[in-house]
């Protein structure tokens, strides 16, 4: 004869099992970590060793929310590539030479970036886990917009961007003119022009994100630059573009058409457009490709 378990308040739980309930648990991207970093000259190696072999999983995707990750790298000459754009997301234009991306679980945006904050203040920096030889380009929490999948793509879905082989990645910066024409460009993009570049296009996806303020402060490493405080905070998008081929190969005629479109737009400006291959994990490939 067997006995169940008699039912607990949820004080009497465990912390795991009040983690496993800890609700929504749905299907989809709720919010964005995008961290695109410059180590210090003669530090690239170091660096690429410890954000692969410790920071990833320490510092990201240990997180309770985090269910998927992926980095990026771009060597010297797609940096090379990156279009002029008449006020550049941030100085100087070509910086950045790896940018992380990670998901994680709607409804869970702020218990995201919490468990974040105290991981790197609390668990990792003070015991020498962190990596002061670098500088955060572009790093914030961002909050998911929308996902235009290419039609004909099959079941893709925005939430497997980081999962699928994809071959190469864009990263743009979007400006609207003011707080006030965010909203008309989100749908300007989200149902008028993204779906139509998309069609012939080597992306398959296209994927909008909106920085958000740093709701539990920002962390300061003795000896490295904080992290800015998040720029145009409801009128910047970041988006992410998903490429079947090597940017080298089609980057950038394949997006002039896209960049026409945006420099024609009377309430929004290109900040950055800038392509990337991903990492190859448990390799230094194309570190000594950067400089």
């Amino acid at each position: 004869m067997t006995t169940s378990e008699p039912d607990r308040t949820p004080a009497d739980r465990s912390v795991y099992e009040r983690l496993a309930l800890h609700l929504p648990n749905d299907i989809g991207i709720g919010s964005a970590l995008i961290t695109m970093v410059e180590p210090h000259e003669g530090q690239e190696y170091d660096y690429n060793r410890w954000y692969e072999d410790d920071h990833f999983f320490s510092g990201a995707m240990h997180g309770p929310w985090v269910y998927a990750g992926r980095r990026w790298v771009a060597p010297r000459a797609l940096r090379d590539l990156r279009p002029a754009v008449d006020e550049p997301a941030f100085e100087p234009p070509d910086a950045g030479c790896y940018i992380s991306l990670y998901w994680s679980t709607p409804g869970h945006e702020d218990d995201t970036e919490r468990w974040s904050f105290l991981a790197m203040a609390e668990a990792l920096m003070p015991h020498g886990r962190g990596f002061p030889q670098r500088d955060h380009v572009y790093t914030a929490f961002h909050h998911y917009r929308f996902g235009v999948v290419r039609p004909g793509s099959g079941p893709m879905k925005p939430h497997l961007a980081l999962n699928h082989p994809f071959a190469g990645l864009v990263v743009e910066v979007v400006d609207a003119a003011d707080v006030s024409d965010q909203e008309a460009l989100e749908e300007w993009l989200a149902n008028d022009h993204l779906p139509s570049v998309l069609l012939g296009s080597p992306a398959v996806m296209c994927l909008a994100f909106a920085p958000r303020e740093f709701a539990q402060g920002r962390i300061e490493q003795p000896g490295t630059p904080p992290v800015a405080p998040t720029a145009k905070v409801g009128q910047r998008l970041c988006l992410l573009w998903f490429l079947e081929q090597d940017p080298a190969d089609v980057f950038p005629a394949a997006f002039a058409a896209h960049h026409n479109a945006l420099a024609a737009h009377p309430k929004a400006s290109l900040a950055l457009s800038a392509p990337f291959i991903p990492t190859i994990p448990g390799t230094n490939t194309y570190v000594d490709q950067l400089r």
